[in-house]
């Protein structure tokens, strides 16, 4: 009999140097099973997967935890998977590849509400922070940069904050780089991680980078590291209304 509940494969990037680039999946997966919304609800991780996985029977729904529509998202996911315009129907199931996760609408939400617990902390007003989105950014792909300047406009049509800036690890404006540049502007700043996992990136090169900026400035700059967004709790709704978005796309 074909399972009436859809299940959800959550299929991110892992790291075979870092058991934190694995945990965040994991616990959203958990907290999936939790809803007993789902049949099932696995995690695949692409460091581990050269074949596709078994899937249940039923309707099945792929969501890639990553923050941008690059490589991985438009060609390994539906490459690994044997899916055509995100779709693939067989006899007992139908696989769905949702949206990735940093092109959620509802991303922004989160970035804007660790912005402001960060507020809280440092005993600062909103409209006086400049607020600074990090990302991974790519000199061959604009797949990153493009996710996160999305985000940063939907931030900024909210008129929370003083300013709302996007900067990189691995293309220009860099994030070291960038906070030596802009040392004259005396406002503090709040840096969010757009990552999906507390991987190297998250945990090594941001910080590395903040180093750098208050190594080569002789007067003091007032930076907050909010960490990362991928890590969050309410990520388990934006992973719901994805599916529901992806679900009704593919019954119109």
């Amino acid at each position: 009999m074909i399972p009436t509940r859809p299940s959800v494969l959550i299929i991110a990037h892992g790291s075979s140097v870092s058991k934190e680039a694995h945990e965040a999946a994991e616990q959203h997966a958990a907290t999936l099973r939790q809803s007993n919304r789902y049949g099932t609800v696995g995690v695949c991780f692409l460091t581990e997967a050269d074949l596709m996985p078994n899937l249940p029977d039923g309707e099945v729904f792929l969501l890639p935890f990553f923050m941008s529509n690059g490589f991985f998202v438009q060609k390994k996911i539906p490459s690994l998977f044997k899916l055509v315009d995100g779709r693939r129907a067989e006899q007992n199931n139908v696989i769905l590849q949702c949206d990735a996760l940093g092109l959620d609408p509802e991303l922004s939400g989160i970035i804007i509400n660790m912005g402001l617990e960060a507020c809280e902390h440092m005993l600062e007003n909103p409209e006086d922070i400049h607020l600074v989105l990090v990302a991974h950014g790519s000199e061959k792909s604009k797949a990153s940069a493009d996710a996160t300047y999305h985000q940063q406009k939907a931030v900024e049509k909210r008129s929370i904050f003083g300013d709302v800036t996007s900067v990189f690890l691995n293309e220009q404006p860099e994030l070291g780089q960038w906070l030596i540049s802009h040392s004259d502007d005396v406002r503090p700043k709040i840096l969010i991680g757009l990552f999906a996992a507390e991987g190297p990136h998250a945990t090594e090169d941001v910080p590395a980078g903040i180093h750098r900026a208050t190594e080569a400035i002789p007067e003091p700059l007032t930076i907050w590291y909010a960490g990362i967004v991928g890590t969050r709790p309410e990520i388990v709704k934006l992973v719901q209304d994805s599916i529901t978005r992806c679900a009704a796309a593919d019954r119109l």
